[in-house]
């Protein structure tokens, strides 16, 4: 019986490791980030919200609430934050296009 729930649980654990590492996703303030903002927000208040953060939209993700942007300011994430967002996320792995494909 154990056995039939190992897979579920090793997924659990390994989704859970690495969650830190995937929410950790605004190093380089060059590199684009995917902003999360609240269940309910319309793309274009979303991009609104980036543009007073200081950033540029670069376009939305898989739900309206979610913009890929890019700043060149070192407190863009803090900003982000401040403006709205719930959480910073590397574009891959927010299930945006690869970020190779943006525009620079």
């Amino acid at each position: 019986m154990i056995r039939s729930y190992l897979p579920a649980v090793l997924l659990l654990v390994a989704g859970a490791a690495a969650l830190p590492v995937a929410a950790s996703g605004a190093g380089d303030p060059a590199e684009p980030v995917a902003a999360v903002f609240a269940p309910g927000t319309t793309l274009a208040e979303a991009m609104a919200r980036v543009a007073a953060a200081g950033g540029t939209p670069l376009r939305g993700g898989p739900f309206a609430n979610i913009v890929v942007a890019r700043s060149a300011h070192p407190d863009f994430a803090a900003s982000l934050y401040r403006h709205g967002a719930w959480l910073l996320l590397d574009p891959l792995l927010a299930g945006c296009a690869d970020r190779r494909r943006m525009p620079s």
